[in-house]
């Protein structure tokens, strides 16, 4: 690997760090490698991960797709669609995904964002959608998870203008599930991360596949599927509440 995306693993928490910041953690088909293999690994230890962390090296999360990239047509990867399939791969991960998003989270760069399941972002967070400004389609995903977590009319209002909205008018719009002031940043993305962890790996693997397979269903439709098609007791449920009762 190029050690364009690091990885660190600690007591069940995968982080993954986007690292050119010379480029502002520009994507390009070499960031992408290295993000699959990282998920090759995730993927091969799910037992052992209870949640991964997403963030950037440096003063940005991501400024998007390498301009450069685009324009001299990528480094010829063999598999169709490598990138849609790799943010694909991470939005299907078991446990939860957090993005953590400091400055620049624009085009790519927010689609990548978009496969994680929560988003926590910085005053300094700025958040745009600018495939219209440079004649562009998305083809990442952003047509269908943008729309799933701010609703399709801010949708459609930031992929017609290409407008950049902060850390705060995220959080205000339900694009970020919070924000923080940069200086607390670290400190609530492992606080996130903690209570993350301090629950049942295994509810929280179930909770996410419940809400995913139940999505666009109607409610009658999603009840039926949460009473018939899920476990809602595991093994661990007598050892927490002996744990709780001392």
């Amino acid at each position: 690997m190029s050690e364009q995306v690091l990885r660190a693993e600690k007591d069940g928490l995968v982080t993954l760090t986007l690292n050119r910041p010379q480029k502002l953690n520009a994507l390009n088909h070499s960031v992408f490698k290295d993000l699959a293999a990282h998920l090759d690994w995730i993927e091969q230890n799910a037992a052992k991960v209870g949640c991964v962390v997403l963030r950037g090296t440096g003063r940005s999360f991501c400024a998007g797709h390498d301009l450069d990239d685009i324009s001299g047509g990528g480094e010829g990867l063999t598999v169709s669609h490598f990138e849609t399939r790799t943010i694909e791969r991470l939005s299907d991960l078991p446990m939860p995904v957090v993005c953590v998003v400091q400055g620049h989270c624009l085009t790519g760069g927010l689609e990548l964002a978009l496969g994680a399941d929560i988003i926590i972002a910085a005053e300094s967070a700025k958040f745009a959608d600018t495939h219209g400004k440079w004649d562009l389609v998305p083809v990442w995903g952003m047509s269908q998870r943008l729309p799933r977590r701010v609703g399709k009319a801010k949708a459609m209002e930031m992929m017609f203008t290409s407008r950049f909205y902060s850390g705060r008018d995220a959080a205000g719009i339900g694009l970020a599930n919070f924000c923080v002031p940069d200086a607390e940043l670290d400190a609530a993305v492992s606080t996130f991360a903690h209570e993350v962890l301090a629950n049942s790996w295994r509810s929280n693997a179930a909770n996410k596949k419940l809400l995913k397979d139940t999505d666009g269903l109607t409610e009658k439709a999603g009840l039926a599927h949460e009473l018939h098609r899920t476990v809602g007791r595991g093994n661990e449920m007598g050892e927490r509440l002996a744990r709780m009762r001392k």
